[in-house]
């Protein structure tokens, strides 16, 4: 049952995002906002770490099995891969930088709000 609930959690937040997204003037991908929200919901403290820790263990583990899909496209196209390997390389390494820099800032930010609410716990 507690597998459940955290897996409505995950939806609840997806389909929020998604319907954020749909709702804005420009194209923003609603998963991108569904993951702010549970940042949101973690750093306020609303949702605890521990309310999710199974559900994000399953998807960790077994997180490769979402990229066959995509490893199989690329085999099936492969001709057309080859007449445009240097697009594909450029966008990947720029792709590369963009999420690493968003991944530090989000650590950053994610230590800020923790080390904000510990000193005002103090």
């Amino acid at each position: 049952m507690k597998i459940l609930l955290q897996l409505s959690l995950l939806f609840i937040l997806t389909i929020t995002g998604n319907s954020i997204s749909a709702l804005l003037p420009f194209p923003f991908p609603g998963t991108l906002i569904a993951m702010f929200l549970m940042l949101l919901l973690l750093g306020t403290g609303i949702v605890k770490e521990n309310q999710i820790t199974e559900t994000a263990d399953f998807f960790t583990r077994y997180m490769a099995m979402f990229f066959a899909p995509a490893g199989v496209e690329i085999i099936e196209n492969l001709e057309l891969m080859k007449t445009a390997w240097l697009p594909v390389v450029i966008i990947a390494l720029v792709s590369l930088f963009t999420t690493f820099l968003a991944a530090a800032k989000a650590v950053e930010l994610t230590e800020f709000i923790i080390s904000g609410k510990k000193e005002s716990a103090s």
